[in-house]
């Protein structure tokens, strides 16, 4: 990439970055920041789905005032995914994006400032991400056939935790528990 490039990439950027941030967040209060100290915004939930006789749900607490996101795309069938921002939690950023047949992904957010991102392709997959603290950072990549992550984060305390869970293949099962 050439020098030219990077600029005009950059400059591209830097004027397309306001006009998202005024087209999702109305009033003079929402900043719009995504990224690995959460995120700052108005609180936003969103499902896309193609296919068939997918299940999805988001329950976000606390108001307007908590500027969580949430969002959920989902494409073949029969996948299911779930994401709490519950009472108190703040600040927070939550996606799960799934195709394929049958797969399951929770992500559950209680505290601030918490980032939580899970990825399903392929069949019968299972991911679920617990975040209980503060400025965590987590996220789980599933390719293949039957595959199971688990990510729990500061349940017992503790804060700024990362993790990262990628699995391709078959029936691969990993948990990581950051207290």
């Amino acid at each position: 990439m050439t020098k030219f490039t990077k600029i005009l990439l950059a400059l591209v950027l830097v004027l397309t970055v306001p006009a998202i941030s005024m087209a999702m967040c109305q009033g003079s209060n929402c900043v719009f920041k995504c990224g690995g100290d959460g995120y700052y915004g108005c609180t936003i939930a969103n499902i896309e789905q193609e296919g068939a006789f997918n299940k999805a749900e988001i329950k976000q607490y606390e108001g307007c005032k908590s500027s969580n996101l949430a969002t959920i795309e989902q494409a073949g069938l029969g996948n299911k995914a779930s994401i709490t921002q519950a009472f108190g939690s703040k600040f927070n950023e939550a996606s799960i994006v799934q195709e394929g047949a049958f797969n399951k992904a929770d992500i559950d957010q209680y505290g601030m400032k918490n980032d939580a991102f899970i990825t399903q392709e392929g069949t019968c997959n299972k991911a679920d991400i617990n975040q209980y603290s503060f400025k965590n950072w987590a996220t789980i990549t599933q390719e293949g056939l039957g595959n199971s992550a688990v990510i729990n984060q500061g349940k017992w305390g503790g804060s700024a935790y990362v993790a990262n869970i990628s699995q391709s293949g078959w029936a691969n099962s990993a948990v990581i528990t950051q207290k």
